[in-house]
């Protein structure tokens, strides 16, 4: 876990921010990703929140827990240090790939703003990020910022910027259609980070 530290002034009271970022874990591989609490950080969340993968590792783990809340408290309470620990990490690190949010989701159009501004700073690393926040405006994504528009089974799909879909396939989902099946790895396959240029969806296997 990276851990970024800065001193900044908070209505004249010296504080302390973590923004934490991860090196990677066993399905990413050594992909950095940074994390928010699921179900709280995420919007447009009803249907999927009792199958909620990340909650089960956020109730498990005391230190996942611990990390994402720092993060969500850290972007609520000081969006600015929040951005610039991002930022300054992608901007020193310079990793292939960056993945937001392996739990939450992006909060609003301005978080997306930032995302796209972050990506556009850093054109040697290619972000990913999957998505339920269909009312935002996705015209304007660079192309090292990969949307995936996450379906749920049940759930309407609205994707008017035609970006590619994530399909989550527990044996009721039909619409699956012209889909690459992750194979588990993130690392060794990469392919939701080029998906549109592929022109593919993907579909994960509930588990």
């Amino acid at each position: 876990m990276v851990v970024c530290d800065r001193q900044f002034i908070n209505g004249g009271i010296k504080m302390k921010s973590r923004v934490k970022i991860s090196n990677g874990n066993s399905k990413l591989g050594k992909i950095p990703n940074i994390s928010l609490p699921p179900i709280k950080a995420c919007g447009n969340c009803d249907e999927c929140r009792t199958d909620c993968y990340a909650l089960k590792f956020y109730r498990m783990y005391p230190s996942v827990r611990n990390a994402w809340s720092v993060n969500w408290n850290c972007y609520r309470n000081n969006p600015k240090e929040y951005w610039n620990a991002i930022s300054e990490y992608i901007g020193k690190k310079k990793p292939r790939f960056f993945r937001w949010h392996v739990a939450g989701d992006i909060a609003d159009q301005t978080y997306l703003d930032v995302m796209a501004q972050i990506a556009q700073s850093n054109p040697e690393t290619t972000a990913l990020v999957f998505t339920k926040m269909y009312n935002l405006d996705y015209s304007n994504l660079p192309d090292n910022l990969s949307v995936i528009i996450s379906a749920w089974p049940g759930k309407e799909i609205h994707n008017p910027f035609n970006l590619p879909i994530a399909f989550m396939q527990d044996g009721t989902e039909t619409r699956v259609e012209n889909s690459i099946e992750c194979p588990g790895n993130c690392e060794q396959c990469g392919m939701c980070f080029n998906l549109k240029d592929l022109g593919k969806n993907v579909v994960f296997y509930k588990h």
